[in-house]
């Protein structure tokens, strides 16, 4: 039995996108962060990206720029924006975040 909420074709799930992945590619990510308002862009963990989005872009832009990453990487990518970072209860691996 199938839920509306239920996709009738499941997505293919990519795996997270390791630090080796990320730092490959990092020149064309870089690029592609530039051209989305993020810059400043670091390695948190697998799948997982840091950077600063610019004042003038929003959760769409952002959305955006992971869709790109996610195709010029064949791997799964979530971008934070690094406004959380002085948020109570941030996960350590995005404070301890490194520059890609």
């Amino acid at each position: 039995m199938r839920f509306v909420s239920s996709s009738a074709v499941e997505p293919t799930l990519l795996p997270p996108a390791d630090e080796a992945t990320v730092r490959r590619r990092g020149e064309e990510l870089r690029a592609l962060a530039a051209h989305h308002g993020v810059s400043e862009l670091r390695f948190a963990s697998p799948g997982r990206l840091v950077g600063r989005v610019a004042e003038d872009k929003d959760a769409l832009d952002t959305a955006d720029f992971e869709i790109a990453a996610r195709a010029l990487l064949g791997a799964e990518v979530g971008l934070f924006s690094d406004r959380v970072l002085g948020k109570p209860h941030v996960s350590p691996d995005l404070i301890a975040a490194q520059p890609v």
